[in-house]
């Protein structure tokens, strides 16, 4: 149907360059190799051939995976890149398993999912190919071969393998199974993906998505596209997020449905902030905008974007530094400008002065052609979400699912202009809330007025609403559980069928959702009090003194506290101009980090924007520590380093790694901790 169309895009990796004084190098990237619906389809065929010849087995029909030993599995360990939906697909074909991993995960953590899985295929870079054969020697007996990509290196040729596990390229499992493919198409039972989680606690679940969940939400999203006015073989999608996490995987693949051009890239080089171009004279250009963008969002030009809400709100300060480096009449003239377009996007009206005057060399950052912009993977905050509406021309919804119910659970309208609001469920799956109330009928957790959260609640804090409780989901999409965990299913998969969140919602009268707290994740402070530390990071990190791009603010609290505390990556930018304006004298951004009075003006802004999102007053950050984000980004980090996943500050999906920070940065947070025990 889309046979000559663009489907995979992928910039020519030429290797690294580093700035004088950078921490961190930029990708060199080159012209972009586009692979039509036709060549996709024949590498697909190619690949799960090829998986057969290297002993693979299509999964006998009715088989369950978690009792049926053989060789039925492969794991994709790898970023996003065309190679990975390739593999995928290629294995789907075959009625082949996928086990994902997420590539920050560490080696230990895949190979606990190879003998999970059985895994018999590895799929990943060449630089990982060496350090996986050495550790899984003797420890994965099902593993006997590594399939290695060269995407983001320049090397072509991986090392010799001595041992049982050997190691092929990508173009030799493809050469080997050219000819005409002979399909093992699986049934909507057959298990497709088993997901492993990139939470911070415990040991990685594989969720368990059968063919039936995925098409079920594809589907879902699919409807949902085209009613954000996207059309068959018309659209552009930039995929950068990790193809392990549900959100990218089934935007990938819905966009795929409707015959889109993806464009691939990864979050270094969505921007010029991480790559650099080189263009056909030689030279490399360094700066964003037109020819030869060195930024993926540039040169894809994508009509839909997904994005998790620190890349939003990096988006938002990137945009804030611009304007606060500009003169005193520039500056007046966007914050009247933007004033006017807020109002008016908050109406459902255009501003089409504004737009055409002001903010149309915003749009063009983001490539000019964004029709939609996703939001998902944790709660936004209001302020950051008004920004992006605002200053970038376009809806930004919020979108609220979870890997069990493969990327299915609801999003919001895109005429819909209220924050915290995610929107009606997707067709593909039914919600309710449940009364957060115990056999005993004692509550779980209450509001901030003290009131347990009920189905029969009519009001939300004066709001009406037609029930509060825990978002329990159900439907085709909702997966079969947690691989060869049991008890874990049990726990939270009840046998009417209903998927139980953890998360608190609210339903507006509009049928609408509202996500407004969580059963975990909940700290209780000394007095008996408890806080959402979640919340509270979502509002406090829209201060300007915080630094997203380093991983933003991480609140702490605990039984031995009367209140909660904070480590703040800190926007040293801003900081140092307050430090100019106000005649601190400091050597280094680390020695003004440690200052008494940078402290202070910094945690006097977060109370304020606290205030400001109605934070209790058990939320109020009593103390905090700056960190200068100097450290290493990668590998074992320091008590100075921003927060990545590279170094384990970050989950894979950017996400506060919350027990690694602990530890890493005791000795800032154990100070802090006696300060706030009073």
């Amino acid at each position: 149907m889309f046979g000559e169309r663009p489907a995979c895009g992928t910039r020519k990796y030429l290797g690294e360059h580093k700035p004088e004084g950078a921490k961190m190098g930029l990708k060199i990237l080159g012209e972009t190799e586009w692979m039509t619906y036709r060549e996709l389809g024949h590498a697909v065929g190619a690949f799960g051939m090829g998986l057969i010849k290297l002993g693979l087995k299509p999964a006998p029909d009715g088989a369950d995976l978690q009792h049926t030993s053989g060789p039925h599995t492969i794991l994709i360990f790898e970023d996003t890149s065309a190679p990975w939906i390739i593999a995928a697909f290629g294995a789907f074909s075959q009625s082949i398993a996928v086990a994902t991993s997420y590539a920050t995960l560490g080696i230990g953590a895949v190979a606990e999912a190879i003998n999970e899985t059985e895994a018999k295929v590895v799929v990943c870079n060449i630089k990982d190919v060496q350090k996986l054969a050495d550790y899984c020697k003797g420890k994965c007996p099902s593993l006997t071969t590594i399939v290695y990509t060269t995407v983001s290196s320049t090397e072509t040729k991986a090392p010799d393998l001595q041992g049982p596990i050997k190691a092929m390229s990508f173009d030799e499992v493809l050469a080997s199974g050219e000819g005409k493919p002979k399909f093992s198409e699986p049934t909507p039972e057959h298990l497709a993906v088993i997901m492993y989680t990139s939470g911070s606690t415990g040991k990685p679940k594989g969720v368990m998505i059968k063919h039936s969940c995925m098409v079920a939400s594809i589907a879902g999203v699919g409807n949902k596209f085209k009613q954000f006015g996207m059309t068959e073989g018309q659209e552009r999608y930039l995929a950068y997020l990790p193809a392990a996490h549900i959100l990218e995987l089934i935007a990938e693949i819905s966009m795929f449905s409707l015959g889109a051009a993806v464009g691939f890239a990864c979050p270094r080089t969505i921007s010029s902030k991480g790559a650099c171009r080189k263009r056909p004279d030689g030279s490399l250009n360094f700066k964003a905008g037109y020819p030869y963008p060195p930024g993926g969002i540039q040169e894809f030009r994508p009509t839909a974007m997904a994005a998790v809400p620190k890349i939003w709100d990096i988006l938002k300060k990137g945009v804030e530094e611009v304007v606060g480096k500009s003169g005193a009449v520039s500056q007046f003239l966007f914050q009247v400008a933007y004033t006017g377009r807020f109002l008016a996007v908050q109406q459902g009206r255009e501003s089409p002065l504004f737009r055409a005057i002001v903010f149309k060399k915003l749009k063009d950052m983001l490539g000019g052609s964004l029709l939609v912009g996703i939001t998902g993977g944790g709660p936004i905050s209001a302020d950051v979400q008004g920004f992006i509406r605002t200053a970038f021309c376009m809806p930004l919804v919020q979108g609220y699912a979870l890997t069990e119910s493969t990327c299915a659970g609801s999003v919001q309208m895109f005429q819909d202009t209220r924050f915290g609001v995610v929107g009606p469920p997707l067709g593909s799956v039914e919600v309710k809330v449940r009364s957060c109330v115990d056999a005993n009928g004692a509550p779980e957790v209450m509001d901030r007025q003290g009131r347990p959260y009920l189905d029969t609640d009519a009001e939300h804090y004066g709001a009406p609403c037609e029930g509060r409780g825990e978002i329990l989901i159900r439907g085709p999409s909702v997966s079969a559980g947690y691989f060869k965990q049991p008890d874990k299913t049990a726990e939270v998969f009840d046998k009417d069928g209903w998927f139980h969140s953890g998360d608190v919602g609210v339903v507006s009268p509009d049928g609408a959702l509202m996500i407004v707290d969580r059963l975990k994740n909940l700290v209780k402070l000394k007095g008996g009090e408890y806080i959402a530390i979640e919340a509270m990071e979502k509002e406090y990190s829209t201060s300007p003194y915080v630094n997203g791009v380093n991983g933003g603010i991480m609140c702490y609290g605990d039984g031995d506290m009367d209140r909660p505390v904070a480590l703040v990556q800190t926007n040293t930018v801003e900081l140092e101009k307050w430090a100019k304006s106000s005649n601190v004298a400091y050597k280094s951004v680390e020695e003004l980090c440690k200052n008494p009075a940078a402290e202070k003006v910094v945690l006097d802004s977060l109370i304020a924007v606290g205030k400001a999102g109605d934070l209790a007053a058990n939320e109020m950050l009593c103390a905090i520590g700056l960190i200068p984000g100097t450290g290493p980004m990668l590998g074992d980090a320091t008590a100075a380093s921003p927060w990545t996943p590279e170094n384990g500050g970050l989950t894979a999906s950017n996400k506060l790694n919350r027990k690694p920070i602990q530890q890493t940065y005791a000795s800032v947070l154990d100070p802090l901790r006696k300060k706030a025990a009073r």
